[in-house]
């Protein structure tokens, strides 16, 4: 999959799920684009408090640590808007309140990224209606790693 905006000149975000060790392809691409120095990694705010699950690896934990991550701040009435239609397509028809951190995550890579890189298949799922709508590219970590090396290395 070709990536329409350089990665090497843009923000990306990192969901902590991308770590999980259960996938151990996309565990090994997240570590991989982690420890790529030339790559502007960043956590969003609402992902910090994850980065603490158990699953987490201890080295992911130590390098969030390091990096660059969003503050929570005041969103302006379109930013609102945004982040409720970036919530309402991930809830569909499900409960509002188990979607409430990915709608956070997802909208924090639309205000200040361009990847999202992440391995929840509830996100992923919706993400070509998403990315109909926001800023936010979401891929999987091989995804992302993929076009890396074959168009931009």
């Amino acid at each position: 999959m070709l990536v329409p905006i350089n990665p090497y000149i843009c923000n990306i975000l990192v969901d902590s799920c991308a770590f999980d060790p259960d996938d151990k392809n996309e565990a090994k691409a997240s570590e991989v684009l982690f420890k790529n120095n030339r790559l502007i990694i960043m956590i969003a705010h609402s992902n910090m408090k994850e980065i603490e699950h158990p699953k987490t690896p201890d080295w992911v934990k130590q390098e969030a640590l390091s990096r660059i991550y969003t503050l929570e701040t005041n969103l302006t009435p379109m930013e609102v808007a945004k982040k409720k239609e970036i919530h309402a397509i991930l809830t569909g028809n499900g409960k509002p309140e188990n979607m409430l951190k990915d709608a956070e995550h997802v909208f924090e890579s639309h205000k200040y990224g361009c990847y999202f890189v992440t391995n929840d298949h509830r996100i992923l799922k919706k993400r070509e209606e998403i990315m109909s709508i926001s800023n936010a590219l979401i891929l999987r970590p091989t995804e992302l790693l993929e076009s890396i090396e074959n168009e931009y290395a």
